[in-house]
């Protein structure tokens, strides 16, 4: 369990000593230091709501965005909240921890593949460790008590809180009054009578707030988590199933068309210019870039998987006519090479391939 090195004016053998009156003079430790803190941000309206209330409570705020690459937030929105509210953003990515809880979530998932709970216990850790490295009093986020069905029950909260690494120290300040007092209200370091109690789905009081503060930079409350998304969903199931290999892959989930070809080879066909640049710089550099010869339009095609069979070449080579304008006419040359050795390219012609047989692969 992460451990918070707790701060306060009075300490007894490194222990908290409470007050009387539990209020810090000014908002200063014993070293004459302000009271710092770090906030959770997504670039929506609670989370920006939150920084703003707690740096109204005399508090240093940090920021703190998860980039989650098929996830909740936005990092550009996040970034113009932050400069809005007037506080430093730090930005944090997945690593394979996240990847460990994704496929095995204690608390399960949502709609589709989205483990809320757990996700939210996840970015609070990393909150937590960025509080250690800077030397901050507390954690806060913009939860708000009965908003979200799954991830904001008063039931919810209290697993987050018991997992988070922090408990009693994670502060949520659009609903505090409707929780029970933690550490940092109890011990001065924030005026818990400053706080909200802020209950429900209803965003009212979140935009009175915001006009009153002026905010405006905040993303509109939406879904935005694509593991909410069935489609998307079943693709990340097949990629657990078959041969998850590293975070990249991950992020192709969000782009093209998906064919599992046979349980090692799976194809993905760009939609659009921008997608078939982003398929090709995030593919693997063992995986194979095919394209039609003479620079034609028509999607690009990855094809992961090692050493792939001639039958595999073919299905994963016609998949690009068949996506193109050009499935009408007779089979196409397509190139085609491994990322990591693009100076050895290969030319060939696949069979023609029709449109129902590659439907039969799609994921």
């Amino acid at each position: 369990m992460l451990t918070l090195a707790s701060k306060k004016i009075e300490r007894t053998h490194g222990h908290i000593k409470k007050s009387s009156s539990h209020k810090v003079p000014d908002n200063m430790n014993e070293n004459k230091q302000k009271v710092k803190a770090v906030g959770l941000m997504s670039g929506g309206l609670d989370s920006t709501l939150a920084a703003r209330l707690v740096k109204e409570c005399d508090v240093e705020v940090y920021g703190l965005f998860c980039s989650m690459p098929w996830g909740c937030g936005n990092e550009g929105k996040a970034r113009a909240s932050a400069r809005e509210v007037g506080i430093p953003l730090e930005i944090t990515h997945p690593d394979e921890e996240f990847m460990r809880m994704l496929k095995n979530p204690r608390y399960g998932y949502g709609s589709a593949l989205n483990p809320c709970v757990d996700c939210h216990t996840y970015m609070i850790r990393k909150a937590e460790l960025f509080r250690q490295k800077i030397d901050a009093h507390f954690v806060f986020t913009g939860e708000v008590l009965g908003q979200r069905p799954m991830s904001q029950t008063r039931n919810s909260l209290q697993k987050v809180d018991k997992h988070c690494g922090i408990p009693g120290y994670l502060l949520r300040p659009l609903c505090a009054l409707n929780l029970e007092p933690t550490r940092p209200e109890q011990d001065g370091l924030i005026d818990r009578d400053k706080l909200l109690d802020i209950t429900g789905r209803s965003r009212r009081r979140q935009y009175a707030l915001a006009e009153k503060w002026g905010l405006k930079a905040f993303m509109q409350p939406a879904g935005g988590c694509l593991l909410t998304d069935q489609n998307f969903a079943n693709r990340m199931r097949d990629l657990f199933e078959y041969g998850y290999r590293h975070l990249n892959d991950t992020i192709c989930l969000q782009w093209g068309r998906h064919f599992r070809l046979r349980p090692s080879f799976k194809a993905i066909t760009g939609r659009d210019e921008p997608e078939n640049l982003n398929l090709q710089e995030y593919a693997d550099p063992d995986d194979i870039i095919m394209l039609f010869e003479n620079d034609q339009p028509g999607p690009l095609v990855i094809l992961q998987g090692a050493r792939p069979p001639q039958d595999i070449l073919d299905l994963a080579g016609g998949l690009i006519q068949i996506f193109s304008k050009f499935k009408s006419d007779p089979p196409l040359p397509v190139l085609y090479w491994t990322k990591n050795n693009a100076l050895n390219k290969t030319v060939f012609t696949p069979p023609k391939l029709t449109e129902k047989k590659a439907l039969t692969f799609k994921i």
